[in-house]
């Protein structure tokens, strides 16, 4: 990153210096300030992979929807398995000749529906799991840039930068990761508006005193 840096300096020198020769001081001096800005321009970055991993609030909603995914999948094995344990019957009862044929053909047609049902409902109950998980990323990611916001209002970075595993940063200065600072800032605001959450129950409703009958 100090290379960087470096090299948008030299490239701006370069230029003032190429100015300066035709057209004056005045335009050297624009340069230099250029210059300045560039290099006292205060840059950070964080791990989003690292930091959504150890998120207090990623792993709670994580969690809960892993666990209403089981509980799903569970569903549509059971009904699955029983649809299959309907064909196999229906099979077994053709070949040992224990149906007419009308009533193989009305047991083949409710099996054909059955089937047909089960298939609406996985294919709704799996989109449904898809948009809960697309909601569940961009809650965290809002709450991410949410804090961001509040983290620099000072503006003490003039540039915060996102990074994964492989890439875009592939090398840079320790020193310029803020990833640990805002995962303890993350988890611990949640933490907070998490117990406020707990402790914000709705009061008892107030019942009337019954007094005794004269």
């Amino acid at each position: 990153m100090k290379n960087l840096l470096l090299a948008a300096s030299a490239v701006a020198l370069l230029a003032a210096t190429g100015c300066s020769d035709k057209k004056g001081g005045s335009v050297a001096m624009s340069g230099a300030d250029t210059v300045t800005t560039a290099a006292s321009a205060s840059v950070a970055y964080f791990n989003i992979d690292s930091l959504i991993s150890k998120y207090d609030m990623y792993t709670d909603l994580r969690s809960a929807y892993e666990e209403k995914a089981k509980k799903a999948d569970a569903e549509l094995t059971s009904k699955g398995r029983a649809l299959e344990r309907g064909v196999r019957d229906y099979q077994e009862k053709v070949q040992n000749g224990l149906v007419t044929r009308a009533q193989a053909q009305g047991i083949e047609e409710n099996l054909n529906r059955q089937q047909q049902a089960f298939v609406q409902h996985r294919d709704q109950v799996m989109g449904e799991m898809a948009e809960e998980e697309q909601v569940l990323l961009n809650q965290i990611h809002f709450s991410i840039t949410e804090y961001l916001k509040e983290f620099n209002k000072d503006y003490r970075y003039s540039v915060i930068l996102s990074t994964s595993t492989g890439g875009p940063i592939y090398n840079a200065d320790p020193k310029l990761d803020i990833t640990t600072v805002l995962l303890e800032g993350l988890n611990k605001k949640y933490a907070a508006d998490k117990g406020k959450n707990k402790n914000a129950l709705p009061a008892a409703p107030k019942t009337e005193e019954t007094k005794p009958a004269k």
